[in-house]
């Protein structure tokens, strides 16, 4: 039985980044529980992870319930976590190239005059929850010498990416894009 179409074994690292291509911007390949720059790296990631960015608790359990379903109707399921975190300025928080978010309001000044985007803009520190999604398979041991093999190398030993996993991202990029998940994001 092979699954995944791979012999038991997981993407190697060129793959995954021609495969990363595919995907929007703002999915990250994880090595062995570190991000890295996928360039200077050889070993195969373990995991394929995206933040996605919410303003309420509320919004945040309703688009992972929305990753939840596109994952069961998949079969295939990734890590989902949520949490709140305090950023340093709100206006850099965002999911998407949103560039018309306070053009209206930087467009005039009180006498008429069109404002510099050189102004400085001030900073908001806020609160934001954080909804993270991370892709990856578990790959069993095919041997009883896998099975015995103790050397402590790695302890993602058993994870890596598949074909499922990138074809699961893709089906979140387009989840999230709907107009019913767009609303929950900021």
């Amino acid at each position: 039985c092979d699954p995944y179409g791979l012999a038991g074994q997981s993407l190697s690292h060129k793959e995954c980044i021609d495969w990363l291509a595919t995907l929007e911007c703002g999915w990250n390949l994880i090595y062995d529980g570190i991000e890295k720059r996928p360039e200077i790296e050889e070993q195969a990631p373990i995991f394929l992870q995206r933040q996605f960015y919410n303003a309420t608790f509320h919004d945040a359990s309703q688009f992972l319930s929305h990753i939840s379903l596109l994952s069961t109707n998949l079969n295939h399921y990734p890590f989902l976590s949520m949490e709140r975190v305090l950023v340093d300025d709100l206006s850099i928080v965002s999911n998407s190239n949103t560039t018309g978010r306070n053009s209206e309001a930087a467009s005039t000044s009180g006498s008429g005059s069109v404002q510099t985007s050189t102004q400085k803009r001030r900073k908001v520190k806020g609160w934001v929850f954080v909804s993270t999604v991370r892709c990856s398979t578990y790959r069993p041991p095919t041997t009883r010498a896998d099975l015995e093999e103790q050397d402590g190398s790695s302890q993602y030993k058993d994870k890596g990416l598949t074909y499922h996993d990138f074809h699961l991202a893709m089906n979140i990029d387009i989840e999230s894009n709907r107009e019913g998940c767009t609303a929950l994001l900021l």
